[in-house]
């Protein structure tokens, strides 16, 4: 592995190969780093040989965790090792500790070794990297709370990332960090100087289906989801490099915190893109003018006297929906009686975060919460406390806490949640946790953990 080879060059012939990419500053930021990993893979070995196999590459002590997500936190000298069958059947995760960049690069190397020589990757396995600064090197001024998270997105080059892993940009796990929208569309002034910048008047990603994960902001560090897909384990130079590029537009964006006039320009440039929205939001007229092809109705009636009645209800959602989703046709309903958009014979490829909504004879791709589903395509989802009907079929999807029914079928997914019940038809895929009827049916190729039938 060419990276290994990286790991020997004393700091000084690395600072010198690296003079030309870096500023002395950016040099001091790498190296005073704190690099915690989340490697997602699959291994030849039953875990307890896993464990110790790993234990005495990597030279750490190593917990077995029953669960994902376990409340053990790692150390720098004790890491932990849990199941995550969220990517496959058998799917383990090796969670580490904060450790400083110099160890981290040993780490990395020693890990992505092993993973290729007693294990694989496939396109669903994943490498986060949690990143913060040790304070203590490099002042308390660099606490990753003192990050304006949209200066931060208006600076990062996610195009690099995209270009060393090309199979990422579209990865509804990992979703691009360039989303902002304005809290109010009402109330939004033109931005024709740096002081018309005001952060907390946008919304900003906030929760951790995007490429970095800001809800760990207040926890002290930050969480880098980019990369991965099959054979990450071969990539060591490239999620080297990304790790450098992660950690200096961090301290670039703490360093410089002042709004310049490119900033003005980027930002602008990201709020065009929902212009229409924007545009839309003010009233029925100029929602038609906007999205000709998106069909509305209020209680299935198409009376423009009516829709504007209650378009003042309805703009919200709508607004939230057409950035949420790149919807670009389909009919929309407004029911009076429960307060609820309906939605059909649309196109949900790209959406993020789409709640309360039902959901008819559509194609769906990207998370989806508390929503009704009715004979739909759906595919690599996460799907939350939702509600499947009809002859759904879905493929390569989570599902938590849900209700599928009888004649809805599901293909290489992952089931979890005490709330759900299944009464469908799993072909393949991981039933984790739940509920099932007697109309509920599972092919040989189904994992089943645990069941309780009602």
């Amino acid at each position: 592995m060419k990276g290994l080879l990286l790991i020997a060059v004393p700091f000084q012939i690395y600072k010198k190969r690296y003079s030309l990419m870096y500023t002395n500053e950016q040099l001091n930021a790498i190296y005073s780093s704190l690099v915690g990993f989340e490697f997602e893979f699959f291994s030849n070995y039953e875990l307890n040989k896993t464990k110790e196999s790993l234990k005495d590459i990597l030279n750490k002590k190593i917990r077995i965790e029953e669960k994902a997500h376990s409340d053990f936190k790692p150390t720098e000298d004790v890491f932990k090792l849990e199941p995550d069958n969220s990517g496959g059947s058998g799917m383990i995760e090796l969670v580490t500790g904060p450790l400083g960049f110099s160890e981290a690069k040993i780490v990395l190397a020693r890990t992505l070794k092993w993973i290729k020589e007693n294990g694989y990757t496939n396109d669903r396995c994943s490498i986060h990297i949690n990143l913060a600064f040790n304070l203590k090197k490099i002042g308390k001024g660099f606490s990753m709370l003192r990050l304006d998270v949209l200066k931060f997105i208006l600076n990062f080059d996610e195009d690099l990332i995209y270009k060393l892993f090309p199979n990422r940009e579209n990865s509804i796990y990992a979703r691009s960090i360039k989303f902002i929208i304005p809290n109010n569309p009402l109330s939004l002034l033109p931005i024709e100087s740096i002081d018309g910048i005001i952060s907390n008047i946008y919304e900003v990603p906030s929760e951790k289906y995007f490429g970095v994960n800001f809800s760990k902001q207040e926890k002290g560090y930050l969480e880098f989801r980019y990369l991965g897909g099959e054979n990450y384990e071969d990539r060591y130079d490239s999620i080297l490099k990304l790790m450098e590029h992660f950690i200096v537009s961090l301290y670039d964006t703490i360093a410089n915190p002042r709004y310049t006039k490119e900033d003005v320009n980027k930002l602008k440039d990201i709020l065009n893109k929902n212009k229409k929205a924007i545009f839309s939001y003010r009233s029925y007229e100029n929602f038609k003018k906007s999205y000709p092809s998106i069909k509305l109705m209020v209680d299935l009636k198409t009376t423009p006297e009516l829709i504007n009645m209650y378009y003042g209800r309805m703009r919200g959602e709508l607004f939230n929906l057409v950035t949420r989703s790149d919807l670009k046709e389909g009919l929309i309903n407004y029911d009076t009686d429960i307060g609820k958009l309906q939605i059909k014979d649309t196109d949900l490829s790209k959406c993020y975060d789409i709640r309360n909504i039902d959901i008819v004879d559509s194609k769906i791709r990207g998370k989806i919460v508390d929503c009704d589903i009715f004979d739909c395509e759906v595919n690599q989802s996460s799907l939350i406390t939702c509600n499947v009907f009809g002859t759904s079929e879905l493929d390569q999807c989570k599902l938590e806490d849900s209700y599928v029914s009888r004649n809805a079928v599901v293909k290489n997914s992952y089931i979890m949640g005490n709330m759900g019940i299944f009464s469908g038809i799993m072909e393949g895929g991981i039933f984790r946790k739940g509920r099932v009827t007697k109309f509920a049916q599972f092919d040989d190729n189904a994992e089943i953990i645990e069941m309780t039938k009602i």
